[in-house]
């Protein structure tokens, strides 16, 4: 086993060499001796001794105690002081540099060693403390939980920086505060006042306080997380309760998959479709109510049994055939017959794909099912309405060629007919026109010119009466063809007494021309000669409307 290291300091020269022969004759080994207190500091960092045995009074700028601080705050070294002095303030100060013992000059070589013996001693115990404080910190600093301690009276001694996140406070700032303040928590979504965890954990008398509720802590900003608290007692060996530690974590993201888990489920045990999963031994492991009723079975009556039961031997070879088809691709999606409990088949659409764990390997089947009995009815329904609607075109389709045909034949007819009217119409026409224009050729040649000769010469009232009334009747009479025969300048022609009375029918002037095969533009010139010959040239009265009135 090593010897202790110690360095010795003193400005005596021959004490100092005293006091290293009293060390070395009690097994401890003097790696250094100093005689200033610079010198000191210099050869400790230089030498790290286990012990500094340090003079008080020391000549130079640095005395022993000054040296002794600055040789305890930088190598954390234990001293001891060796004084001839021993006034209350050289205690003091040499106090304020945690001394792990004084000698007072002159000293006998036992005092020496136990001296030194109890300082390395408590030195040692001190460092093992201090390690063990340094894991236990650095452990509660580094889980990912939220630790909070507290002393006998519920005030906060310590957070770890996971604490410090989720409650918004600093170790600094919650340090000496109320547990309830630091870790203030709600139960209810509106925020009412409830006992809030940290009361109840200060106020049970249990050696584990978990929650029984869900709670919210609200940060210091006001914003909330749920957490999942618990707490316990902290005691000492002889059992009495010397502070409390509080654990907890953020359980959000835990709560959006439970939630989300939970509408999982009610969506799988609500669906109306049929929902197994199977192991890879065809073992049923889970089915939903929709694919146990189907089924005729009960979702606990199903578990457990193999995937066969749900099918007949008569549709297996097809159940295999799916099971190739899902090893070769990963799944399937068709048609299979499926067997209830009592032995009676349906159709049902299925889709099988292999269910895999988070590392992607295989470990069963997700099946899904639907009953397509309804389906395949309809189906059939609607094939069966389909080949009689068919047969019904067919047959219309016929009916309606053969009434094509009559009435093509019928329209072939109705156009010869329509042919032989027009050519006596046509006939008729002519004839009319032939017979008026005599009628006005001779009335022109013969009565008119006898007319305006007596109207010229004396005659009796009477005969002029006469003549008067002829000429009215005439005028009414030629009328009838569209002119007036009292005035030379005004005679119609027959053509134009022609348009006249197939404008005062009411054709248009592409009708005429039609009706008496002449161009629309004769009829145009036709229907000028006429306006101006009745005096309307100058108007805009409507012709046909004017030959009207003139009936």
């Amino acid at each position: 086993m090593a010897r202790p290291r110690i360095m010795v300091v003193d400005d005596e020269a021959v004490i100092a060499e005293d006091i290293s022969m009293s060390l070395e004759e009690l097994g401890y080994e003097v790696c250094a001796i100093a005689s200033s207190g610079s010198e000191a500091v210099r050869l400790a960092d230089e030498f790290h001794p286990d012990l500094v045995v340090m003079d008080v009074v020391l000549r130079g700028d640095m005395d022993g105690v000054t040296a002794a601080a600055r040789i305890r705050a930088h190598l954390r070294i234990p001293i001891v002081y060796l004084t001839a002095y021993a006034d209350e303030e050289m205690l003091e100060r040499a106090s304020l540099s945690e001394p792990f013992g004084y000698l007072i000059k002159p000293f006998r070589e036992q005092e020496l060693h136990s001296t030194i013996k109890m300082a390395l001693l408590r030195h040692q115990l001190e460092n093992q403390l201090r390690v063990s404080r340094e894991w236990f910190s650095g452990t509660l600093r580094s889980i990912a939980d939220a630790v909070i301690a507290t002393d006998p009276g519920g005030r906060v001694i310590f957070m770890n920086p996971v604490a410090e996140a989720l409650t918004g406070m600093s170790q600094n700032s919650a340090t000496g505060r109320p547990l309830s303040e630091v870790f203030r928590t709600v139960t209810d979504a509106d925020g009412s006042a409830h006992e809030g965890f940290a009361d109840k954990l200060l106020h049970l008398d249990a050696d584990v306080v978990y929650a029984e509720r869900d709670y919210e802590l609200v940060a210091a900003d006001g914003s909330r997380v749920a957490v999942d608290p618990c707490g316990a007692p902290i005691r000492n060996p002889e059992g009495k309760i010397i502070g409390w530690v509080l654990v907890f974590r953020d359980i959000s993201e835990r709560r959006r998959w439970q939630e989300r888990i939970r509408l999982l489920s009610e969506a799988v045990e609500q669906s109306s479709e049929g929902i197994m999963l199977i192991d890879l031994d065809g073992s049923v492991r889970f089915v939903n109510r929709a694919f146990a009723a189907m089924h005729g079975y009960t979702p606990e009556a199903a578990m457990g049994k193999h995937y066969s039961v749900f099918h007949s031997q008569q549709h297996f070879p097809a159940v295999a055939e799916a099971f190739r088809d899902i090893q070769s691709r990963g799944h399937f999606a068709g048609e299979l017959w499926h067997c209830r409990a009592d032995g009676s088949v349906f159709p049902g659409l299925v889709h099988n794909s292999i269910l895999r764990n988070h590392r992607g390997v295989p470990i069963g089947l997700v099946v899904t099912l639907r009953d397509v009995t309804d389906l395949k009815e309809a189906e059939e329904k609607l094939r069966a309405s389909h080949e009689a609607l068919e047969t019904k075109v067919a047959e219309r389709t016929r009916d309606l060629e053969h009434s094509r045909q009559d009435l093509r034949r019928y329209s072939e007819s109705l156009e010869k007919t329509n042919e032989a009217l027009k050519i006596v119409i046509s006939g008729i026409e002519g004839q009319k026109r032939e017979v008026r224009e005599k009628v006005a050729h001779h009335l022109n040649l013969t009565v008119m010119p006898i007319l305006e000769e007596l109207k010229h010469q004396e005659k009796s009232d009477t005969v002029k009466f006469l003549l008067e009334s002829l000429e009215f009747n005439l005028s009414n009479m030629f009328s009838s063809f569209g002119f007036n025969i009292t005035n030379n300048d005004h005679r119609l022609t027959p053509r134009e007494i022609r348009v006249c009375e197939l404008i005062r029918s009411g054709l248009s002037s592409k009708q005429i021309a039609k009706t008496m095969s002449i161009s629309p533009q004769t009829v145009l010139v036709h229907r000028k000669n006429i306006r101006k010959k009745l005096g309307m040239d100058k108007s805009r009265r409507n012709l046909a409307a004017f030959l009207k009135t003139r009936l």
